[in-house]
């Protein structure tokens, strides 16, 4: 598709219309639901871009601002609520995926390779201790508990966009699945041009054989050696931990018969239980029982003076200085997820059941993608237009005001004047001072915000 983007809001109007023109396929009850759309004020249409334009907002800010403050035209609360309930669970989620599978495109630009990563992340909203499976019980007495649902992800960090998502109860998440699961969507041409990170609370062998059998690069954040619950404590006579940093290669024929030269030649040979959960091992030995396979177990020293393990399939290649680089990229997961909630407002919610929630966070994901192109795009038009070197400081277009400004202009009507909005966007940088800023991370409590706070 064009990389313009009018072209880029033309194909998300376009999926919208595409799914109106169908409503029938996304509703609860085809037979009545969105029959007479045409003749009224809230149209399947126009249902799902009220909820994709929903900001920090009350309810009736948002109908006010979507119906540009006509009396004679905005519904009431009742009728939006009533229209969100005869949407089906599956539209939102299917305008995501439909929307990410066009836009936005993976970028390449870690020596030609595009790094991944995957992470979860609570998302609190108001609490209801009648829905269990999201409920959090408060530890003391005292204090009250929380509701959340944990949204997995995979993220593109140097795009920061959101790729695929897995949504999950907040009491039941298993971040692991979700992981295969997003693999398993994950189809690219060239699997091997893709690097995937995770951090410690991914690491596991069918997590390794799943990789492998996809053929992904992987850079994994694993425990120590000393840990009983490392994949390295199989391998420690290989490993040099009197060293501060090394870089060894581990090689393997994995099996799953363990006779006895198997088991005289542990170095050679290293067997996995079949009654293991490891669902992707069987499919990687192809009928056979033995499969081959060598990794890199990278031992890197933090400035605090902590200790990392890595292990990797990167080919040589990339050195230990391109690997901690790597990994390092992996926190641009985190920097996606705040800037999801803050900026594009997932923190804020206009209902308290868990249906309209997961319609929310679905509509926040597809605005944010949306706003991603948009401050990438003017991100290279101010750098080829406006960067000076001799600059102390990198300037660049400020994401947080580009992703509420994308919200905006995606309401923006084509009768309206003419929005250049890559130059808009450029009008509002700031300098990026990552080397020269330094700090603590701070940690808060976790809480909903009240409606009664907009």
């Amino acid at each position: 598709m064009n990389n313009k983007p009018e072209d880029v809001k033309c194909k998300l109007e376009s999926i919208l219309k595409d799914m109106s023109d169908h409503a029938w396929l996304y509703s609860n009850d085809p037979s009545r639901d969105f029959t007479r759309q045409d003749c009224g004020k809230l149209s399947f249409y126009n249902t799902m871009r009220l909820i994709l334009s929903m900001g920090k907002g009350t309810c009736a800010d948002e109908l006010i601002d979507y119906f540009k403050m006509d009396a004679d035209t905005i519904p009431s609360h009742s009728a939006l609520i009533q229209r969100r309930h005869q949407i089906y669970s599956v539209a939102f989620p299917y305008l995501f995926k439909k929307f990410s599978s066009a836009f936005p495109q993976t970028t390449h630009s870690f020596k030609d390779h595009c790094i991944l990563a995957c992470d979860g992340t609570h998302v609190v909203y108001s609490t209801n201790s009648e829905i269990i499976e999201g409920f959090n019980k408060p530890r003391m007495a005292d204090h009250k508990g929380y509701n959340h649902m944990h949204l997995n992800a995979f993220v593109d960090v140097v795009s920061k966009a959101f790729l695929d998502v897995v949504i999950q109860p907040g009491q039941k998440p298993d971040e692991r699945a979700a992981l295969h699961t997003m693999l398993d969507h994950f189809k690219p041409e060239h699997p091997d041009s893709y690097i995937i990170t995770a951090d410690r609370g991914y690491e596991s062998y069918d997590l390794l054989f799943h990789l492998e059998l996809r053929k992904f690069r992987y850079v994994l954040r694993v425990k120590a050696p000393d840990s009983s619950k490392s994949l390295l404590s199989s391998f420690t006579d290989e490993l040099s931990e009197d060293q501060d940093e090394y870089d060894v290669t581990i090689e393997r024929f994995f099996t799953n018969k363990y006779t006895n030269e198997m088991k005289e030649r542990p170095q050679i040979y290293h067997y996995m239980n079949p009654s293991k959960n490891i669902p992707h091992f069987r499919p990687l030995l192809n009928n056979r029982h033995l499969v081959y396979l060598n990794f890199r177990v990278v031992k890197l020293k933090a400035p605090d003076g902590s200790v990392e393990y890595l292990i990797t399939n990167l080919p040589y290649s990339f050195d230990m200085e391109d690997i901690r680089a790597c990994y390092h990229w992996r926190w641009g997961c985190e920097v996606s997820f705040r800037y999801l909630k803050h900026a594009a407002g997932l923190l804020y919610f206009h209902s308290k059941l868990p249906e309209f929630l997961l319609q929310e966070i679905y509509a926040t994901l597809v605005i944010y993608n949306f706003g991603v192109f948009l401050a990438n795009e003017a991100a290279n038009d101010y750098h080829q237009h406006h960067h000076d070197p001799e600059n102390k400081y990198r300037y660049t277009v400020d994401f947080s005001t580009a992703l509420r400004t994308a919200r905006k202009y995606f309401l923006s009507q084509s009768n309206d004047k003419t929005i250049d909005i890559i130059r808009l966007l450029c009008r509002f940088v700031h300098a990026v001072k990552e080397k020269y800023r330094k700090f603590a991370r701070p940690l808060r409590g976790i809480g909903a915000i009240r409606f009664s706070y907009r």
